[in-house]
């Protein structure tokens, strides 16, 4: 049962969890756990813990009307009156365009279900939730792991320091990146495991800056330079396994990788960490979001299916007052987030504008907020 109504008639915003770095690069470039912490400081600084609502798991994101009276109609028959809101003492209206449900965890462990009414919904969720996963036989062994969060606590708590075997990582893009310079800053060994060519135009390494991202640069040398050989010592601090394919895990912590040729190689490790990419969850929405991608009937990925949305407002072409940034809509950085959030804040700035013009009801309050 839901005992918790609010009507919000801003816009609700989703966002998802902060993907955390190990780094220990002399770089003037900010990391990301930086700009976590000033985030969580600055909500609190400003005095807008109002405005957050912690610990909560959406359920359900759907539209409640499409603007047809029919629709309209029935919804005023179904929801009761003390959720719909007065103008001027005359009929009630429903201004809303979305009812949000979920639950907010409880210190205690409890679930206390909200349900939210929003005229807008920005979905920031990121593309972390369910991660790409190999297919193989032994990937369930619970020395594989596929999130570079349970790698970084395994490494904080000491779990693999005086490990005599390397650990393993396979993938090629910046999260399997990131747990090569983690492993390597705490002095463990890697195997580096990747498909592609270290030629490949495609590997992003090849697309970042190199006075920029000169710790990402650092692996890909790396990669290219201290591949396997035949004589090529795996105890060392890095070997790479350029177009290698894992076949399988074995129970007594092994490997069996595949070679482009088809030689194939039985290696031993500490644990192993599949970072092949990830897909976001977006179960919450009708048909998981497929509708608004740009390939419809088909899941949202951050490269092959990003959200569709005007590049000027964010808003999902395919879904009025609906709006998308980060890696839903292919911004992998978060440079990017800063343009995505200013975007549809102008967008909604400029519409709350012409409402009030139309309506000639002033600036709306002064609360400065769209």
């Amino acid at each position: 049962v839901i005992d918790d109504v609010e009507s919000i008639d801003k816009v609700f915003i989703l966002t998802g969890n902060i993907h955390f770095c190990f780094r220990n690069i002399k770089s003037d470039r900010v990391m990301p756990e930086e700009i976590a912490c000033y985030y969580k400081h600055y909500v609190k600084v400003m005095g807008l813990q109002k405005n957050f609502r912690d610990n909560a798991y959406i359920t359900s994101v759907s539209r409640l009307y499409r603007g047809d009276d029919e629709d309209r109609s029935q919804l005023n028959e179904n929801i009761p009156t003390q959720h719909l809101e007065m103008e001027d003492g005359q009929k009630p209206l429903i201004k809303r365009n979305w009812e949000v449900r979920g639950y907010q965890r409880a210190t205690d462990g409890s679930h206390v279900p909200f349900c939210l009414f929003a005229e807008n919904v920005a979905l920031a969720t990121g593309t972390f939730d369910s991660p790409g996963r190999l297919h193989v036989e032994g990937e369930d062994f619970p020395f594989v792991l596929h999130s570079m969060s349970d790698f970084g606590a395994a490494v904080s708590k000491g779990k693999l320091r005086g490990k005599a075997d390397p650990v393993l990582i396979v993938g090629a893009g910046l999260t399997a990146a990131d747990a090569v310079l983690c492993a390597y800053n705490n002095n463990i060994p890697v195997i580096h495991v990747f498909r592609r060519r270290v030629t490949d135009s495609s590997l992003i390494f090849k697309q970042l800056p190199k006075k920029l991202y000169p710790e990402y640069h650092k692996v890909y040398h790396m990669m290219c330079t201290q591949s396997h050989t035949g004589d090529s010592n795996l105890h060392s601090a890095y070997t790479s396994f350029p177009e290698h394919n894992v076949l399988s895990f074995k129970p007594e912590m092994k490997c069996v990788l595949q070679s482009a040729s088809g030689l194939k190689k039985i290696l031993k490790f500490s644990v192993a960490l599949v970072l092949i990419g990830s897909h976001p969850n977006l179960f919450f929405l009708k048909d998981q979001g497929h509708s608004i991608g740009h390939h419809l009937n088909q899941p949202i990925t951050c490269k092959g299916n990003p959200i569709e949305i005007d590049p000027y407002t964010y808003e999902c072409t395919k879904e009025a007052n609906l709006f998308a940034l980060g890696p839903l809509v292919g911004d992998n950085f978060v440079r990017f987030l800063k343009g995505g959030a200013l975007g549809i804040v102008r967008c909604l700035a400029i519409r709350q504008k012409k409402k009030h013009e139309l309506t000639g009801s002033g600036d709306g309050g002064g609360d400065g907020v769209p």
